[in-house]
């Protein structure tokens, strides 16, 4: 059905889900038949199996009718495993692919994605130049993030250094949360993206970044042409960007913060009233003669 449409012009997307599933009950008619088992009891073929139905997926030439078709296969990891049989056969075969986690979805992240594992072989040739300005960056603070995170579980003290990073890495994740079915436009993302990165969320609250995105972004539309620009032209110039500094700056000022956040690493640690420190003297017995 999708190649008929592709063939008549148009642009299909087929989303299957899933291939694991798939490849099981391969695998278990192929063990039925008394077929040689290979790698993890699968059939020789079964690469063979997937290529065949990916590679149906094409961009058609002018001559052809300027067609697409457009395959995003779901593949199914056994304990976060990547490197089994299946997720490598479809990954060879893929331009990339999107690890989602578990453990960040039931940490509330929404959409799950591990950003150090996810990668594209496309990589910026399909990205607007304004995204891709931005994006090189962010994805490098969330990978530094999620290590940083990881070894600060175990650690007692940090430098000043890695608290800012871990504050600014939280503030970043929290402004990727995004409402299902709630696509931004690009001009948006790359606004949002530009002031994570830049620290100019790290004077907020994490509870507040994401009313800061919408009322920034509200703020910017109606006293800015700033957006109207990176949407016509798609490239974050310098005079654009010096003009999204000054604005944000501005916005800040007048932000009114849940708890008037402090900045991210400058935190200032007083010391306990002496009533809610519990003392105890440590007398040490005098042995007798």
């Amino acid at each position: 059905i999708g190649q008929h449409w592709m063939y008549a012009g148009k642009h299909v997307l087929i989303i299957f889900d899933d291939l694991s599933k798939q490849a099981e009950a391969y695998r278990a008619v192929s063990l039925l038949l008394r077929r040689p088992p290979g790698r993890e009891a699968y059939p020789g073929d079964v690469f063979y199996l997937h290529s065949r139905l990916l590679e149906r997926c094409a961009k058609l030439s002018d001559a052809l009718g300027a067609g697409s078709m457009t395959g995003l296969p779901i593949i199914e990891t056994k304990a976060n495993d990547v490197s089994a049989y299946i997720p490598t056969n479809v990954i060879s075969i893929t331009d990339g692919q999107i690890f989602l986690q578990s453990d960040l979805f039931n940490a509330n992240q929404r959409p799950a994605v591990d950003v150090g594992i996810s990668v594209s072989r496309v990589g910026g040739d399909a990205q607007v130049k304004s995204i891709k300005k931005v994006s090189g960056t962010l994805k490098l603070e969330l990978a530094q993030y999620r290590s940083l995170e990881a070894f600060a579980m175990f650690a007692s003290d940090l430098d000043a250094t890695s608290r800012r990073q871990l504050a600014r890495g939280a503030r970043l994740t929290e402004l990727l949360r995004q409402p299902q079915y709630s696509p931004y436009p690009v001009e948006e993302q790359v606004v949002s993206i530009w002031a994570g990165t830049k620290g100019k969320l790290d004077t907020l609250e994490i509870t507040d970044v994401l009313r800061f995105e919408r009322e920034l972004i509200e703020h910017l539309r109606r006293n800015t042409k700033i957006l109207d620009t990176l949407r016509s032209t798609n490239v974050l110039d310098d005079a654009t960007e010096a003009d999204l500094d000054k604005e944000i700056d501005k916005f800040i000022t007048s932000f009114q913060g849940g708890k008037g956040g402090t900045k991210a690493g400058s935190e200032q640690f007083d010391a306990l009233p002496a009533d809610e420190v519990e003392q105890a003297k440590i007398v040490k017995p005098r042995k007798r003669k």
